[in-house]
């Protein structure tokens, strides 16, 4: 693991780190995926958001996942576009249909805390479950916990 990730932080050096992203290299980042959701990471974490939504927005159209999950929590937090609860659920959920383990997890968290939806268990249950079968051992505990509280 950590020589993939040297690679690929050799890789978004090449790029360039904080350099606005045209269109030759948003092609180039959505041909390989794995790279452009470093770069678009990269961007998000020096706070240039559009960056980061461009190349996240390229890689979801080709259903990255992970690309889904990331543009929810722009959504979610209001993170260089204005809040909107609807439009996280719907890029989480994409995500975790295309099967981000991180936005199953999340919408479990969602559905169970009621902050941007309404508290639904048997969806909570459901997200949590799929995550679990992932392999999150987070999810995992969360379902045991939520079955005995409000399924059982």
């Amino acid at each position: 693991m950590r020589r993939r990730t040297c690679v690929a932080l050799a890789l978004l050096i090449q790029f360039g780190l904080a350099q606005a992203v045209d269109e030759a290299e948003l092609a180039a980042l959505v041909e390989r995926p794995s790279i452009g959701l470093y770069k678009a990471y990269a961007e998000f974490k020096m706070a240039d958001y559009d960056s980061a939504r461009r190349i996240w927005q390229a890689l979801a159209e080709r259903d990255v996942a992970e690309a889904w999950f990331n543009l929810g929590i722009l959504a979610e937090d209001g993170l260089g576009e204005p809040k909107d609860a609807a439009l996280a659920l719907a890029r989480y959920r994409r995500g975790a249909e295309a099967g981000s383990v991180k936005a199953q997890y999340r919408l479990g968290l969602l559905h169970l805390d009621g902050r941007l939806t309404a508290v639904d268990a048997v969806q909570a249950r459901h997200w949590f479950a799929a995550a679990a079968a992932a392999g999150d051992a987070e999810a995992a505990r969360r379902l045991e916990a939520l079955d005995v509280t409000h399924l059982r």
